[in-house]
């Protein structure tokens, strides 16, 4: 399909004309209802409270979502969900017509009668046009939701990515009072709460007894878009987990994907403390599980980051070269330190390097002020027990 250019945005501003004077003016409660929304990680993470905000207001409603296989792991678990229909790999924008007809015939048969689509993407509006949907619930950003019936244009001065989705529910009549109460969820399998619970009784001997710290220092790279600089220095992650152990006796683990395993094993030949390097050995509902347990999880700007505080973990967020005002993780219920330089007006012709962004002091600051929560042992022995606890 083609990208957006100026040639298909002033065709979709055409285009949302007769779409506008035509569209039913009220909204009825969904009976059948479709999240489009199929990437990336941290987006799809970012999206599970327009989720839950949408179950809240419509309990009797069912709720599908369409989805990228990357992106899967963030939702495969929700119980709020009742079936997950596949996109298929990478960029849903560079596939061709062939491939995005396939994907309109499946969701014509399912015969959804309201579809909410929180992406600015021309390509989501017309898919959910043409499967036929009734009721298209989407932002409409330079005209590329020119086929939703109801197109919400968040203010302009609404940064952050979760609270601009939340504008759907908003615009469909959900309450502010719940609005205000959900934030992003996750939901390891409980296969996954059991074998954590393994390793960390039988490979680790943690019985929850000191604070157990979960270390991710790789991300920023999927099928859709790659950019390394997100990344903290490896030196500074092996800086910050020795002071962590001297400072609070933690247990550091670190996780990682399989890709991710050169940066697992520098981080332990860099630390003279004690390191449990599982990058490549846990999938993300395990590592998931792991942050219901731990006192603190450290990351990058990635999506890994977004589950930890979703799982209520208390999480240290570290940014390069982007705002976490736009993609900081929204857990409203949880400790969440988003540390980042703003280096916008003094270093206007510098590109960015870590030289100039977060220090090992100001992360060892930010960890020690998270990990001053005092261990909830009982939880711990609860999830160590047989899953976590109620």
């Amino acid at each position: 399909m083609p990208r957006e250019n100026f040639v298909t945005v002033t065709a979709a501003r055409m285009a949302r004309i007769p779409f506008a004077l035509f569209a039913e003016k009220s909204f009825r409660p969904p009976e059948k209802a479709l999240i489009l929304k199929t990437c990336c990680l941290s987006h799809v993470m970012l999206a599970t409270p327009l989720l839950a905000a949408l179950c809240e207001a419509f309990p009797e409603a069912r709720f599908d979502w369409a989805v990228g296989d990357w992106a899967r792991p963030a939702i495969v678990g929700n119980p709020r969900l009742t079936e997950l229909i596949s996109t298929g790999e990478g960029d849903i924008q560079k596939r061709s017509w062939r491939q995005t007809g396939h994907l309109v015939k499946r969701l014509r048969m399912e015969k959804y009668d309201t579809c909410f689509m929180p992406s600015r993407s021309g390509v989501l509006s017309y898919i959910a046009w043409q499967a036929g949907i009734p009721q298209r619930v989407g932002l409409n950003i330079r005209s590329r939701g020119f086929a939703h019936t109801v197109a919400v244009r968040p203010p302009q001065d609404m940064k952050q990515t979760a609270a601009i989705y939340l504008s759907l529910a908003e615009a469909v009549g959900v309450s502010e009072e719940t609005i205000e109460s959900v934030g992003m969820e996750f939901y390891p399998p409980d296969r996954d709460r059991l074998a954590v619970t393994q390793r960390l009784v039988e490979d680790m001997d943690w019985l929850g007894d000191v604070p157990l710290v979960i270390m991710h220092p790789g991300g920023a790279h999927n099928p859709y878009q790659s950019d390394l600089l997100k990344r903290w220095p490896v030196e500074r992650f092996a800086l910050l987990g020795n002071h962590l152990i001297r400072q609070h006796g933690a247990r550091v683990v670190l996780v990682g994907s399989d890709e991710e395993r050169p940066l697992g094993q520098a981080i332990s030949g860099l630390m003279a403390g004690k390191v449990t390097d599982l990058c490549g050995q846990l999938s993300l509902g395990e590592v998931g599980a792991l942050c219901e347990v731990a006192g603190l999880y450290v990351g990058n700007d990635a999506g890994a980051t977004h589950v930890a505080a979703a799982t209520g973990c208390s999480t240290l967020a570290i940014y390069g070269p982007s705002d976490p005002a736009f993609s900081k993780p929204y857990s409203p219920k949880t400790d969440v330190v988003a540390l980042w330089r703003d280096l916008s007006e003094v270093e206007q012709e510098r590109p960015f390097s870590w030289d100039i962004g977060v220090t090992v002091e100001q992360a060892s600051e930010a960890a020690d002020r998270l990990l001053e929560r005092p261990i909830d042992q009982g939880e711990a022995m609860a999830f160590i027990a047989g899953g976590k606890a109620e």
